[in-house]
């Protein structure tokens, strides 16, 4: 198998190596998403929100997904956070992310979970 793909490598022309590490390139950047945020894709609306809610006493680790209409106008949000134990921090998160994204509360969706601890991502 591998004399066999060594082969087919020996035979191809310059232009189609290139080709074919230009794609590679592209598709890594594009799977693992080497941009300035450790690998983990998301809006700067999301990454900004995940920073500030992140600061909150009680809150570890936090996840943020925004939803947005076609106008930019945010419709929704799922919030993940780790050290979710108490009602007023539930409280406290639900009121940051419907201040910060203008949202009413049944617009927002919070979840608790384990980083790192076996449970959750």
């Amino acid at each position: 198998m591998v004399k066999r793909l060594l082969e087919g490598l020996r035979g191809a022309r310059r232009i189609e190596w290139f080709a074919a590490l230009a794609l590679a390139a592209l598709l890594g950047l594009m799977l693992f998403n080497l941009g300035g945020n450790g690998g983990r894709a998301g809006t700067e609306l999301e990454l900004r929100v995940e920073r500030i809610l992140g600061r909150i006493e009680g809150v570890g680790k936090v996840s943020a997904m925004i939803a947005q209409g076609k106008d930019g106008e945010v419709t929704g949000a799922v919030i993940v956070a780790q050290g979710l134990t108490d009602i007023r921090t539930y409280l406290c998160l639900q009121r940051a992310v419907s201040a910060l994204l203008e949202l009413s509360p049944d617009r927002i969706e919070i979840i608790g979970s384990g980083f790192g601890s076996g449970g959750g991502t």
